[in-house]
């Protein structure tokens, strides 16, 4: 179990905070460098949300409730007292007053009922259960929405005095509130003097203190524009919600639609689709499907499915297509030489698949049991883990193992994963016999079986090693707008490959690529992580890679939406293109994952959970 700062629990009484609450809705006159940094947080916040049509503030001080530019305000308190308070105050310019509890605050209007939320100050309140209050934030304010709030860091002045009631974020785990649930769409550094300096101004005569105050803003500014996050002492931040739900269910959509309409359902065959290719038409974007028989492809689109199928989020509107594409893989695979021709990175996710299959069909447990018993028989003669993509076998034996827990099947999974933890190399990376052995979709392949195989075995002492492939794709791989590159390769290497390729024929080297489904891969590598145990905290970098897809790219592009059919694009490259003419498709294996990493994040698999 993972205890990050967003699960803090306050040890105030229930008199002590209720007088806090009640304060708090006014606060005292203070002196000006004092009410220099109230005047700023409000200004500052109010300016990030905009104009706005309907508005939920969080118990903010009532200036800042006054001074909301909405048609319609509503007013969240976590105290009656408090309530009745900033009603005397604000009287009718707010429309409605509500009370919920702090400990997990419950918002109680719909989803998307609001274009707009604001919180200045609760954010510092050790009884305030922050990461369920964010969860509702993001439930009840729409996509096209803002939400803004501050928090203090241990900078601040009152870090000194205020510990013990107050909680402080380090910068890094304040960005992870908006993890990975929202767009940031902006955030600002508020300077307040060190402690002792403070306390010095605090004691001068007003006039005296208003030189202060004016240098401290200009230092605001200073830091904002230099985006230095670790000289701030407030952070006001601002983010969008990203519409998870809305996307998983379109890309589902996708999936299950006749392949005539842009979908990548084979109503001819009753079976999922390889790929749909596009091109631009007149600056339009058109679809045609390419039904050629690939068993790379629709394995993981299954796999992904069945993931959704098996979370709190589904239903069975697509039980018929399910069982018909489980249907037509148990034909598949119930003949020996087409059983030969299936890769390793078909026959994983094949098992998996038919696993969880056992559990979510419960009529047919034991027919889908068997076929992916047939697939272990087969894989233990034919699997050596000698190429990195015979780890999704890996991870398709410990799903077996979950499914139906059996010694062999158990002793399968503790020596491939012992095989395959034997690969890393001394820089963190895996290293296999397969040339490409060391791209990003490889690394984080083995990440998935090696989650899995920890999952199942319990054998948690191999989490440092999922850690320092993780650790290394960030700091070598992710580039500052959240994208993963293919291949951090030497610089010779690129400059060769560069002549060779990029010059002589136009296209793009491969390092050029940056691939929506690396991103889901990622997402799906620190699921895996998160599933098996592991406790150090990604969620940020896991909002950075959605980010990427949803707008946070070199083209401003929601890639999503700009495809038309209810996925992302596959690509962008270094020089924001998409027409690279062999890569013009989108393989139903990366809707796999796309549906696997959005049923992840929506299903909680993140310490930061949405819905």
């Amino acid at each position: 179990m993972r205890h990050h700062l967003l699960s803090q629990r306050a040890t105030a009484t229930p008199t002590a905070r209720e007088q806090l609450l009640s304060r708090w809705v006014k606060q005292p006159p203070a002196s000006p460098i004092i009410q220099s940094l109230r005047d700023e947080e409000r200004t500052t916040a109010l300016k990030r949300l905009g104009r706005r049509d309907r508005v939920l503030d969080v118990a903010s001080e009532a200036t800042v409730t006054a001074g909301i530019d909405a048609r319609e305000v509503v007013r969240i308190d976590f105290s009656h007292d408090a309530s009745a308070r900033a009603r005397e105050i604000l009287g009718e310019s707010v429309t409605e007053y509500v009370v919920v509890s702090p400990e997990r605050p419950t918002i109680p209007f719909a989803a998307g009922d609001f274009d707009g939320a604001i919180s200045i100050g609760p954010y510092d309140w050790r009884f305030l259960d922050v990461a369920s209050l964010t969860d509702e934030l993001h439930r009840v304010v729409a996509e096209d929405g803002r939400v803004v709030f501050s928090v203090p860091t241990p900078r601040s002045p009152y870090a000194k005095t205020h510990r013990n009631v107050l909680q402080y974020f380090d910068p890094d785990d304040a960005m992870d509130l908006l993890a990975p649930g929202y767009h940031r769409t902006g955030r600002d550094q508020l300077f307040q003097y060190p402690y002792p300096l403070h306390l010095a101004i605090s004691k001068l005569p007003d006039a005296a203190q208003e030189r202060f105050v004016v240098l401290a803003h200009r230092l605001t500014d200073v830091l904002t524009d230099a985006d230095a996050d670790d000289f701030a002492s407030y952070l006001v931040l601002a983010g969008a919600p990203i519409p998870y739900a809305r996307y998983l269910d379109e890309s589902l959509t996708c999936l299950f639609r006749p392949m005539n309409e842009a979908g990548f359902w084979n109503h001819e065959r009753s079976r999922i689709l390889r790929a749909q290719k596009y091109r631009f038409e007149n600056g339009l974007l058109t679809w045609r499907p390419d039904t050629r028989i690939h068993w790379r492809y629709a394995p993981f689109a299954i796999m992904g499915a069945m993931r959704w199928r098996a979370s709190a989020l589904a239903d069975d509107r697509y039980d018929e297509q399910l069982r018909a594409e489980l249907d037509g893989f148990a034909r598949d695979t119930s003949d020996d030489d087409t059983l030969a021709e299936i890769p390793s990175y078909g026959l994983g996710p094949l098992m998996v698949a038919f696993s969880v299959a056992a559990r979510v069909f419960e009529a047919d447990h034991d027919r889908y049991l068997d076929i992916a018993r047939r697939l272990f028989q087969h894989t233990v003669e034919r699997i050596s883990f000698d190429h990195s993509e015979d780890t999704l076998v890996l991870m398709g034996w410990a799903h077996l193992y979950e499914a139906a827990p059996t010694p062999d099947v158990r002793d399968a999974v503790a020596d491939g994963l012992h095989a395959v933890v034997e690969r890393q190399a001394p820089e963190g990376l895996f290293h296999f016999e397969n040339h490409t052995t060391r791209r990003h979709q490889n690394q984080m392949y083995t990440l998935w079986g090696i989650g899995a195989a920890i999952r199942a075995t319990g054998l948690t002492g191999y989490l440092e090693v999922m850690e320092r492939v993780l650790d290394y794709t960030i700091e070598e791989r992710m580039l500052d707008d959240g994208a993963f590159i293919w291949e951090d390769l030497p610089v010779w290497k690129r400059l060769r490959h560069d002549v060779t390729k990029h010059l002589l024929d136009r296209r793009p080297p491969h390092w050029d690529f940056l691939y929506e489904c690396h991103q889901t891969f990622f997402v799906n590598a620190v699921m895996s992580y998160y599933a098996a145990g592991g406790e150090k905290n990604y969620d940020g970098e896991v909002g950075d890679a959605f980010a990427w897809i949803y707008g946070r790219n070199s083209l401003s592009l929601d890639l999503h939406d700009y495809s038309g059919i209810g996925v992302p694009m596959r690509f962008l490259t270094l020089g924001e293109r998409m027409d690279v003419g062999d890569q013009m498709y989108k393989g139903s294996y990366e809707i796999g994952s796309y549906i696997m990493a959005l049923s992840n994040v929506l299903d909680g698999a993140f310490e930061y959970r949405v819905g």
